[in-house]
């Protein structure tokens, strides 16, 4: 797993004006237009990563890079390339979409979007076996989640207005996630929350701290709160 940038672009800047950090329930009300909009833009991503992956010719380890490099200006969150000769490859995707707690699935196009929205950090795997036989194999899967709740308290208590302060917040805290594995040393380790959670630290605007709690029916990690 790669530690991601913050290289993400949206097309329009929300902000939370107030004097002095934000309060609660302006915070609450911004937080969910501004999430409402990333999901739909997120969503569009997908599509994007999903037309790159099958248009691309990724016969040889060149090809797979150049595959990859599309991949990354599409507005993944950081991607980790496995090449191989023959169109043999794995390419591992982490991106960002909406999430819809209630329905416990993704924001679609098209979907209703909740009044507040989750985030999901997702990992796709894009597998090729190769050997000439054009068998693409695609799934992917949720491995962080971060709440409403814990965007709002970092707009509340971190003093954050815009988009892009919303994107740096959570590529904070997948960044400090994956640096929870690492201690950890396995994904299962690191899923074996206790109920009050990880206490993780993220670089984010100065000392701040996420708290990271077990999804109760997925294998899978919630950002609860930020403080």
């Amino acid at each position: 797993m790669l530690r991601a940038s913050n290289s993400m672009v949206t097309k329009a800047v929300l902000q939370i004006e107030s004097v002095g950090p934000p309060p609660e329930r302006h915070a609450d009300r911004v937080v969910a237009e501004i999430m409402r909009q990333l999901a739909r833009d997120h969503s569009r991503l997908w599509d994007t990563i999903a037309k790159v992956a099958a248009d691309s010719s990724d016969g040889s380890p060149r090809a797979q890079r150049k595959m990859e490099e599309r991949i990354k200006r599409a507005g993944a969150l950081t991607t980790e390339l496995r090449p191989g000769k023959r169109g043999r490859y794995t390419l591992l995707i982490y991106d960002l979409t909406g999430y819809d707690q209630r329905r416990d699935a993704p924001i679609q196009l098209g979907d209703p979007v909740p009044e507040r929205p989750w985030i999901s950090c997702n990992l796709t795997a894009l597998e090729s076996k190769g050997g000439g036989k054009n068998e693409v194999e695609l799934s992917s899967r949720p491995i962080l989640f971060i709440t409403h709740h814990a965007m709002s308290r970092a707009a509340q208590r971190l003093g954050m207005r815009t988009t892009d302060h919303l994107i740096t917040a959570t590529t904070a805290i997948w960044n400090g996630a994956l640096e929870l594995i690492k201690e950890k040393e396995t994904v299962e380790a690191w899923l074996d929350a206790p109920p009050q959670g990880w206490r993780a630290p993220i670089e984010l605007m100065g000392n701040a701290t996420v708290v990271l709690k077990r999804h109760h029916k997925r294998q899978a990690l919630v950002a609860a709160t930020v403080f």
